[in-house]
């Protein structure tokens, strides 16, 4: 028996590939809050101990979907094939309707991975529904429209000569400060880990772009913004198009 159950608690072991049947390791498990409870070794296996009752669990991978299966209860072995995030470029209609027939291949990929010898069953032991993106994305595009009004609002109303503050972030894995793309259309200077100040010198239509020339930037002596070395008198362009927040002083 793959499982056992003490004081409430379930083990359950399982395996996570890819549709091109190769195995994911380093997939993140969560149980239905968000905790996380297991990475999937190298070869994509993972063991979890869940409590019960068992409602759900989430998987995640960088550049694939978020999966949730359910009907966990009566698993003893969990075999998931993870589909990849494509980089749509299309109505949010038609993205979900690739991303559907997409899903409705899971069937034939979990079958080949049994064949190849990769799984141990012919099918899931879980539940799997397919869920829309369309609403949530329609909803991210209005957001957007408006943030890009905002956007273009703030630029038609800033000259030159006039003195801007940029917010900035701290990317800790590049151990660098770096922009940050926030789609924040009123937010303060106390949003943000850092904000530089500078004098806008020119201003192009092309992606709301204004030059800046930075005449402050406490606590540092210089910053690298997209491969560029700022300092104070250091001129930089800023495109606004992109939702870098231009704070007025």
């Amino acid at each position: 028996m793959a499982f056992f159950t003490i004081l409430g608690q379930k083990t359950i072991k399982g395996r996570v590939i890819d549709g091109t049947l190769t195995p994911l390791a380093g997939t993140k498990i969560f149980n239905k809050d968000t905790v996380l409870l297991d990475e999937a070794d190298f070869n994509g296996y993972f063991d979890v101990e869940i409590e019960q009752p068992i409602s759900e669990l989430l998987f995640g991978y960088i550049g694939y979907e978020w999966t949730k299966i359910q009907g966990i209860g009566d698993c003893s072995f969990i075999e998931l094939v993870l589909l990849q995030d494509g980089n749509y470029h299309m109505s949010n209609r038609k993205i979900d309707r690739i991303r559907k027939n997409r899903f409705e291949r899971l069937p034939e990929m979990h079958l080949a991975a049994k064949n190849k010898g990769l799984f141990k069953y012919d099918t899931p032991c879980y539940n799997q529904e397919f869920e829309p993106w369309k609403e949530e994305l329609d909803k991210i595009g209005k957001e957007l429209k408006e943030f890009r009004k905002l956007n273009k609002t703030d630029f038609k109303d800033l000259n030159k000569g006039d003195i801007v503050k940029i917010p900035f972030g701290l990317d800790v894995s590049e151990k660098r400060i770096s922009t940050n793309y926030s789609p924040c259309g009123y937010c303060t200077e106390e949003d943000y880990d850092y904000v530089i100040e500078g004098e806008i010198v020119n201003k192009n239509r092309s992606k709301l772009t204004l030059v800046i020339k930075v005449t402050e930037m406490q606590p540092y002596d210089s910053l690298e913004y997209r491969g560029k070395i700022l300092k104070v008198g250091s001129d930089f362009k800023y495109e606004m198009k992109y939702f870098e927040v231009v704070i007025n002083k």
